[in-house]
């Protein structure tokens, strides 16, 4: 009876200091993207990390990197990714990198709402957290904006300039 109960605790100990969530590989790559909570699904955790893939570049064949999806309280979401803590504080560029990544998964794939990144240990525990900013989105869209120029007429036909 003791060694069940023993089992039992240790199978439970072994389950909660893992419980990421439900994983996704991301075809092509080492990366993969956990989600979890209510109103996040296994097609949202793939598109988020097609993107990753296809769009930022961060999920490679060459190293695996892992991503944590999830709804934020304020009904945007809040995504976790995996990182070295003293590369990353040698690097002023990455994390320039995740500051920016936020806002553009906003614009991108999440119609605007809110993003709140992190950063954690490979136990997904936040080391840093980079809040969503609806300043930086909107600096964004202005920089995105296409801008005409008398040398360059818009065409208000509709048609392609020849």
């Amino acid at each position: 009876m003791k060694k069940i109960i023993y089992g039992l605790l240790a199978a439970v100990a072994l389950t909660s200091c893992s419980n990421y969530g439900k994983k996704v590989n991301i075809e092509g790559t080492k990366g993969e993207v956990y989600f979890k909570g209510d109103g996040v699904t296994e097609a949202d955790s793939k598109k988020l990390g097609e993107y990753l893939k296809n769009v930022i570049h961060y999920f490679s064949d060459d190293k695996a990197l892992t991503v944590q999806l999830m709804k934020a309280k304020d009904e945007g979401y809040d995504i976790r990714f995996v990182v070295d803590e003293k590369k990353l504080n040698a690097s002023p560029e990455a994390l320039q990198f995740f500051e920016q990544i936020g806002p553009a998964m906003s614009i991108d794939l999440y119609d605007n709402k809110a993003v709140n990144v992190f950063l954690t240990d490979t136990h997904l525990k936040d080391f840093k957290s980079i809040p969503f900013d609806k300043e930086v989105i909107k600096k964004l869209q202005e920089e995105m904006k296409p801008t005409v120029t008398e040398d360059a007429p818009a065409d208000t036909t509709g048609n392609a300039n020849q």
